[in-house]
């Protein structure tokens, strides 16, 4: 699936909850992407399967209850990208946002 919205590839951080977590599964990862609320890609590791994804403001923060948000698979199956568009009755996109993705290894 190609978006048009200029997507822009976000620093991309693996996240980890610590070694112990890495330790409890090493089939599982959790992918952060933090960029412009105009749009960022989160992608799994090459063999890896996304699924879970959220949005969260770029500090991690819940959105506003009322924030309207959209994201959706990418086109290679190894991600979801994500975005909050100046939508009818929502509040103003956040400078920022985090795209968190899990994936889990094939």
């Amino acid at each position: 699936m190609r978006h048009g919205l200029g997507l822009a590839a976000a620093a991309l951080a693996a996240v980890t909850a610590g070694p112990a977590a890495a330790a409890a599964d090493p089939n599982v990862e959790t992918v952060t992407a933090v960029g412009s609320s105009g749009g960022v890609v989160a992608r799994c590791p090459q063999g890896w399967t996304p699924g879970n994804p959220h949005i969260t403001n770029g500090d991690g923060t819940p959105l506003a209850p009322n924030q309207r948000w959209h994201y959706g698979p990418i086109e290679g199956g190894d991600g979801f990208a994500g975005w909050i568009a100046p939508y009818l009755n929502s509040p103003p996109p956040p400078d920022t946002i985090a795209l968190t993705i899990t994936c889990t290894r094939c």
